[in-house]
């Protein structure tokens, strides 16, 4: 449920946008894929994994060629759904109505507000996001007159984000060696996570 209103508000967010647009206003909407490769966490050997990505770029134009603003989205992995949210730029080379190659960089973190918390009296697990980070380049097809383009982008992300594993102090015998624990705590345990994938997406500019 959770999933669903957010790619819906994207595209909201996405749609809304066009009307009252000013020419310095930029927007790039895409989906796509990630592929990447996960280790399995007994035996060591990695797998291939593929899933589904989206992005939308709102910013604006600060010269002919390139443009700056925010980006949010949805990434989906085979552990939790991530919601990257960046600041970034976007650049274009070639003439001016015709196609033209675009570069872009976006920087940020990712948010686990999707991912599944588990807590019993025993204790409680829960995930945390990190840095985020992708460049990207692609193909830009104007519209004609002016109008909605399409985007064709091949990017690289690099997401962080740990996994939390506390057991609760039910006896409140926190020695001075877990004095550096959070409050309520008898132990806990951090799994930290670094994905990298290739991504691959094609979009609408607004």
């Amino acid at each position: 449920m959770k999933i669903s209103f957010l790619i819906v508000s994207i595209c909201v967010l996405a749609s809304t946008a066009v009307y009252g647009q000013q020419k310095v206003y930029y927007n790039q909407t895409e989906l796509g894929a990630l592929f990447g490769e996960t280790e399995d966490d007994w035996n060591g050997e990695s797998k291939t994994r593929v899933s589904f990505s989206m992005i939308t770029f709102h910013g604006v134009r600060v010269s002919q060629y390139h443009s700056v603003g925010f980006s949010l989205g949805l990434d989906h992995y085979q552990m939790i759904d991530i919601i990257p949210f960046a600041l970034g730029w976007r650049g274009f080379l070639g003439e001016s109505g015709k196609p033209q190659m675009i570069g872009g960089f976006d920087i940020g973190g990712g948010s686990t507000i999707l991912g599944e918390q588990v807590e019993t009296e025993w204790g409680k697990i829960w995930y945390e996001g990190g840095v985020m980070a992708s460049p990207s380049v692609g193909v830009f097809f104007p519209g004609r007159k002016g109008k909605t383009a399409m985007t064709f982008t091949l990017a690289y992300k690099l997401q962080k984000f740990s996994l939390f594993n506390g057991s609760f102090d039910r006896a409140n015998t926190r020695s001075f060696l877990s004095s550096s624990l959070p409050s309520g705590y008898s132990s806990l345990t951090e799994s930290s996570y670094s994905l990298q994938s290739l991504v691959v997406r094609m979009g609408l500019n607004f």
